[in-house]
């Protein structure tokens, strides 16, 4: 249903309708928002970049043609490619201020008491399940479980077939499975 109406809204802000144009904007805006904290935590870089995407757009609708089969995924996708190019470039600043802060930050003794037990445990179940996927293995279980995308749409966003994006998914699932069954508590 949203699709349809993204659909209608894509094709009459083509045609220069401004109401469309921030109806498209205020209708994903959100969701294009945390879909970036999947890349990066900085907002500003964020909210930067989902800038640049709806700007591009109005400058280039006059070229952009037939609405895509699905434009949330289209904006997701736009989205992805703005960031990873604006991480490339802030990437030499980025690991000098990582490795500054981690120096500069390093938590006293008392900071490190006041943690939360319950949480580090959480927190060290996640990074073992993590550490057992690859990178495209957690791309897909981050877009299968925590947005709720469709395989269709999962396809789109990695350029995958049908068929790659099951089996990858299915890879990524029976390997955290195997790890973690109640059987296999000592890994």
């Amino acid at each position: 249903m949203q699709e349809e109406e993204s659909n209608k809204r894509w094709k009459r802000f083509l045609s220069g309708d401004n109401d469309a144009y921030s109806w498209l904007y205020n209708e994903y805006v959100q969701m294009l928002f945390r879909y970036g904290l999947r890349f990066t935590s900085d907002s500003e870089l964020i909210k930067d970049c989902i800038q640049e995407l709806f700007t591009t757009l109005y400058k280039n609708r006059k070229h952009l043609g037939l609405p895509p089969s699905n434009v949330k995924v289209y904006l997701f996708v736009s989205l992805k490619n703005n960031l990873i190019r604006a991480m490339e470039r802030l990437s030499r600043f980025e690991s000098m201020e990582n490795e500054m802060d981690t120096f500069l930050l390093e938590p006293t003794v008392e900071e490190q008491y006041i943690d939360d037990e319950s949480y580090r445990n959480r927190r060290e179940m996640v990074d073992k399940i993590l550490n057992l996927l690859t990178p495209r293995q957690k791309e897909i279980i981050y877009y299968r479980y925590i947005r709720e995308f469709s395989t269709n749409e999962i396809c789109s966003l990695m350029q995958l077939n049908y068929q790659s994006a099951q089996n990858l998914l299915q890879r990524a699932v029976k390997k955290i499975r195997e790890h973690f069954h109640p059987e296999n508590t000592d890994k």
